[in-house]
């Protein structure tokens, strides 16, 4: 494995480790700017934890926090962390350090990025003379944005990782200093340089293709650069020596940023930012097919995604937790984005929705214009008419469907899906339905009535619940693996909607809703509180989409499968030969689970919403945060 893997992989642990560990006291501020005032400019993707001693205090407030403190769950919670620290001790023991040492070691900010690599001293020196031979401005700032023109046209990738530590910094710098041992074993050469009192480390690789590696230590902060002056420009920025811009300065980033952060009354606990476009085009002509490859992506308009950010809060008394999401596109909306549609309507469940389901989601969307301009582009690639030629035939020749005339036509523009748990719970007992509102049923039965004619062995016909079902065939439950559900592809057109689903017993459960048989999703109290928090967050948008899920139905999976004998025997025989199956195995057979009802109670459900913006598309969710106290009055 490449040395520097190692490097890579300590950052990403770092970024992790807040969220386990929530015993640490909290650090003062320092001097210490944020990331995106070091990283530079044209930084390819970042993301951030803004401070790990604070999420650890947030963390214990949070319901997995309080669930982890449960008296009941205490003793499982500790056997699972002992789990993870023995499989964690290979890696330490070389390392030098615990599970639990590391998981301290974040203090403040942890950032990782990665941004375009820097020349080598030989490439930037050949670019100076090319420079004078070819160029008139030979002034140093026009020196200086040849050197970065030529830098972005390497596609060569660097990356920054940066920790701050806290009183921790001699633990991290004990850890970078036995990772340095083994880079200087596997051939690196150890060089210094001092930059107004901080040291420079260098780590230069023995031959070319291998990436050199660069860190220092300032205010208790630990910087790793992998690749040239990686780590040397962010010290130089933190010195505030140079004109170079910082990422903080780029008006793409500053836009997401204010969609992802000024929602929200607190500042967010991990924030990220990603630049497609130059990011997949560094990717991509890296590759041996980029002269094939990247005209087709260019042609198809990436580079109007300027950038793509988020945040994620942790959302005091009401919730549990916020996360936003923000894709920042150029108008008008043409080439592949003239495929992205969205429109708004009522987004409440039809009736047939059950209220068992544990998940929901409606979007409004115009499939017509979307399909005439997925048409468009493929022309450029496939020739003239390609929707015609591809689907639009050959539905005509085998079915006698019209599927602009007698399909898209017939749509209103609205998809419903949802998901259910199916008794008895089993690997892949999620069944999952999916539905398109119809202007009208009786055109929708004449498409059914052309494909039986044409085919008709490949339906077959039932009625549920007074409604007639085509099943595609029948499973042959025997040549199912043990422990598998056995899908049952079906589809129905119940009132004026036309539903697909892989469970006859969900299509059963939506008659019997549409019948007034059994209680609605619409009527259940935590979809209506879920609705009243939904209306709040999108402060007068109008969504294209929202969603609705019960995390604790897919717990309760979970739950059911790590207590079911059949899990455990395949767990057993996998851990013959897998040391973390074995450890897994001997975790659940030394520990009786409580009851589910102890778990349940800290998952309280989730909303989703989008909606379309002129110069981008936005995306949120939040978590309520269950209402625990109100257990505990009860319980007394």
């Amino acid at each position: 494995m490449h040395r520097c893997a190692g490097w890579l992989v300590l950052s990403l642990i770092f970024g992790l480790s807040a969220a386990w560990n929530h015993g640490a006291v909290g650090a003062e501020d320092t001097e210490v700017p944020g990331a995106p005032h070091l990283l530079p400019e044209d930084t390819l993707a970042y993301i951030r934890l803004d401070n790990a001693d604070e999420m650890r205090e947030e963390f214990a407030k949070t319901s997995m926090g309080q669930m982890l403190a449960d008296p009941k769950l205490r003793p499982f919670a500790s056997d699972i962390y002992k789990t993870l620290a023995e499989l964690f001790e290979q890696f330490g023991a070389a390392a030098g350090i615990s599970l639990d040492e590391l998981l301290a070691i974040p203090s403040g900010q942890v950032c990782a990025a990665m941004m375009p690599g820097n020349l080598s001293p030989h490439e930037e020196e050949l670019t100076r003379q090319e420079d004078d031979a070819e160029e008139d401005d030979e002034s140093e700032e026009a020196i200086r944005r040849r050197i970065d023109r030529k830098r972005r046209q390497q596609n060569k990738i660097g990356g920054v990782f940066l920790v701050d530590a806290g009183e921790q910094v001699d633990d991290l710098m004990g850890l970078v200093k036995k990772l340095e041992a083994a880079a200087i074993e596997g051939g690196y050469v150890r060089r210094t340089k001092d930059i107004e009192g901080t040291t420079l480390v260098r780590l230069l690789p023995p031959r070319p293709g291998r990436p050199e590696i660069e860190y220092f230590e300032r205010s208790n902060t630990v910087v790793f650069g992998i690749g040239n002056e990686t780590a040397e420009k962010v010290l130089n920025k933190w010195l505030e020596k140079g004109v170079d811009r910082s990422l903080a300065d780029r008006t793409e980033f500053a836009s997401l940023m204010s969609r992802c952060v000024g929602a929200e009354e607190t500042r967010p606990q991990m924030t990220f930012f990603v630049d497609p476009y130059h990011l997949v085009e560094r990717l991509v002509k890296r590759g041996g097919a980029a002269a094939i490859v990247w005209p087709i992506i260019e042609e198809l308009g990436i580079a109007k995604i300027r950038g793509v950010g988020g945040s994620s809060f942790s959302g005091g008394d009401v919730f549990e937790g916020i996360m936003h999401l923000h894709v920042l596109i150029d108008p008008p909306r043409d080439g592949f984005f003239g495929v992205l549609r969205p429109e708004h309507g009522d987004s409440n469940p039809p009736k047939w929705i059950p209220a068992d389901v544990a998940a929901y989601t409606s979007i409004y969307w115009d499939f017509q214009t979307t399909y005439d301009n997925l048409g468009k582009v493929l022309e450029k690639f496939q020739g003239p008419d390609p929707m015609k030629r591809f689907i639009e035939d050959p539905a005509q020749q085998q079915i006698g469907v019209s599927i602009r005339d007698e399909v898209l036509e017939n749509l209103s523009g609205r998809y419903v899906s949802c998901g259910w748990i199916e008794p008895p719970i089993k690997l892949n007992s999620q069944a999952q339905a999916y539905a398109l509102h119809l202007k009208d049923p009786l055109k929708a039965k004449d498409v059914i009535a052309k494909l039986r004619e044409r085919r008709p062995n490949d339906l077959k016909v039932e009625t549920i619940g007074g409604t007639v079902v085509y099943f595609a065939g029948r499973p042959n439950q025997e040549q199912m693996p043990q422990g598998l559900r056995a899908p049952e592809p079906c589809i129905m057109i119940l009132d004026d909607w036309f539903i697909f689903s892989d469970s006859r017993e969900l299509m059963t459960r939506f008659t019997r809703a549409n019948n007034d048989a059994m209680p609605r999703l619409l009527n259940v109290p935590d979809f209506e509180l879920v609705s009243s928090e939904l209306g709040g967050k999108l402060d007068g948008e109008k969504p294209f989409m929202i969603s609705f899920m019960r995390g604790s139905d897919y717990i309760r999976q979970l739950y059911e499968l790590a207590k079911s004998p059949d899990t455990r025997r395949f767990l057993r025989q996998a851990g013959e030969n897998n040391p973390v199956a074995a450890k897994i195995t001997a975790m659940l057979e030394r520990n009786e689970m409580p009851d589910f009802e102890a778990f349940e109670k800290y998952f309280a459900p989730t909303g989703s919403f989008a909606y379309d913006e002129p110069a981008g598309i936005h995306i949120g969710s939040f978590t309520l945060r269950p209402d625990l106290d109100v257990e505990k009055a009860e319980s007394k």
